[in-house]
């Protein structure tokens, strides 16, 4: 008889290695969505080309909504 009844066969099978691949995917998908996001907040930070521009044309859109 086996010494271990619940796993009769494990005696002669190697340790289970742990996978690699999340330890390296994790840092990848962390820094790429800290660039993205870090990004999309510069974007919103910075004045419009035109803010003028961008006034009188919201304005313009309202008087022709009148």
């Amino acid at each position: 008889m086996s010494p271990d009844p619940i796993h009769p066969a494990s005696a002669g099978i190697a340790e289970r290695r742990p996978a690699v691949w999340p330890w390296l995917l994790l840092p990848l998908v962390a820094l790429s969505l800290f660039f993205a996001l870090s990004s999309m907040k510069q974007a919103r930070q910075r004045p419009a080309a035109h803010p003028d521009a961008a006034a009188s044309a919201a304005s313009g859109e309202a008087a022709e909504s009148r």
